[in-house]
Protein backbone atom coordinates (compact mmCIF):
# COMPACT_ATOMS: atom_id res chain seq x y z
CA UNK A 1 0.00 0.00 0.00
CA UNK A 2 2.86 2.54 0.45
CA UNK A 3 4.69 1.90 -2.69
CA UNK A 4 1.21 2.41 -3.87
CA UNK A 5 0.82 5.62 -2.51
CA UNK A 6 4.07 6.80 -3.48
CA UNK A 7 3.65 6.01 -6.80
CA UNK A 8 0.72 8.25 -6.91
CA UNK A 9 1.90 11.07 -4.98
CA UNK A 10 5.18 11.14 -7.91
CA UNK A 11 2.37 11.48 -10.34
CA UNK A 12 0.72 14.08 -8.39
CA UNK A 13 3.62 16.04 -8.22
CA UNK A 14 3.70 16.03 -12.08
CA UNK A 15 0.13 17.55 -12.05
CA UNK A 16 -0.20 19.67 -9.31
CA UNK A 17 1.61 22.34 -8.76
CA UNK A 18 1.14 22.93 -5.10
CA UNK A 19 1.60 19.88 -4.66
CA UNK A 20 4.92 19.93 -6.36
CA UNK A 21 6.11 23.16 -4.67
CA UNK A 22 5.36 21.40 -1.10
CA UNK A 23 7.58 18.11 -2.17
CA UNK A 24 10.52 20.30 -4.10
CA UNK A 25 10.75 22.65 -0.89
CA UNK A 26 10.70 19.25 1.22
CA UNK A 27 13.31 17.66 -1.12
CA UNK A 28 15.73 20.65 -0.02
CA UNK A 29 15.36 19.74 3.69
CA UNK A 30 14.97 16.10 3.74
CA UNK A 31 16.35 13.19 2.48
CA UNK A 32 14.44 12.39 -1.19
CA UNK A 33 12.88 9.50 0.03
CA UNK A 34 11.55 11.11 3.35
CA UNK A 35 10.26 13.78 0.74
CA UNK A 36 8.25 10.97 -1.03
CA UNK A 37 6.69 9.31 1.86
CA UNK A 38 5.99 12.77 3.19
CA UNK A 39 4.04 13.38 -0.04
CA UNK A 40 2.32 10.26 -0.50
CA UNK A 41 0.93 10.73 3.56
CA UNK A 42 -0.46 13.85 2.08
CA UNK A 43 -1.90 12.74 -0.95
CA UNK A 44 -3.65 9.88 1.65
CA UNK A 45 -5.44 12.78 3.62
CA UNK A 46 -6.38 14.19 0.51
CA UNK A 47 -7.93 10.92 -0.81
CA UNK A 48 -9.71 9.90 3.27
CA UNK A 49 -11.55 13.78 2.54
CA UNK A 50 -12.52 13.32 -0.70
CA UNK A 51 -14.43 9.80 0.20
CA UNK A 52 -15.15 11.33 3.21
CA UNK A 53 -17.18 14.80 2.34
CA UNK A 54 -17.92 12.94 -1.46
CA UNK A 55 -15.87 15.79 -2.93
CA UNK A 56 -13.71 16.11 -6.19
CA UNK A 57 -9.82 16.08 -6.27
CA UNK A 58 -9.46 19.93 -7.10
CA UNK A 59 -12.09 21.38 -4.57
CA UNK A 60 -10.02 19.32 -1.72
CA UNK A 61 -6.64 20.68 -2.80
CA UNK A 62 -8.32 24.12 -3.25
CA UNK A 63 -9.57 24.23 0.32
CA UNK A 64 -6.39 22.63 2.14
CA UNK A 65 -4.51 25.20 0.45
CA UNK A 66 -6.66 28.32 1.66
CA UNK A 67 -5.52 30.32 4.69
CA UNK A 68 -9.03 31.14 4.92
CA UNK A 69 -10.32 27.66 5.64
CA UNK A 70 -10.67 27.68 9.66
CA UNK A 71 -9.76 24.56 11.25
CA UNK A 72 -11.41 21.21 10.35
CA UNK A 73 -14.66 20.18 12.18
CA UNK A 74 -15.81 23.74 12.53
CA UNK A 75 -18.97 24.82 10.64
CA UNK A 76 -17.77 27.34 8.74
CA UNK A 77 -15.24 24.57 7.17
CA UNK A 78 -18.87 22.61 6.62
CA UNK A 79 -20.26 25.62 5.04
CA UNK A 80 -17.50 26.26 2.54
CA UNK A 81 -17.49 22.74 1.25
CA UNK A 82 -20.77 23.12 0.38
CA UNK A 83 -20.72 26.25 -1.10
CA UNK A 84 -17.88 25.27 -3.95
CA UNK A 85 -20.21 22.12 -4.20
CA UNK A 86 -22.84 24.33 -5.43
CA UNK A 87 -20.25 26.13 -7.72
CA UNK A 88 -20.42 22.99 -9.82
Amino acid sequence: MRQLLVEAAQSATRCDAGFRRQYAARCHSKPKGVAKVAAARKLAVRLYWMLRQNVAYPEIAHIESSSRVPLAGSQQAEELIERSRLRQ
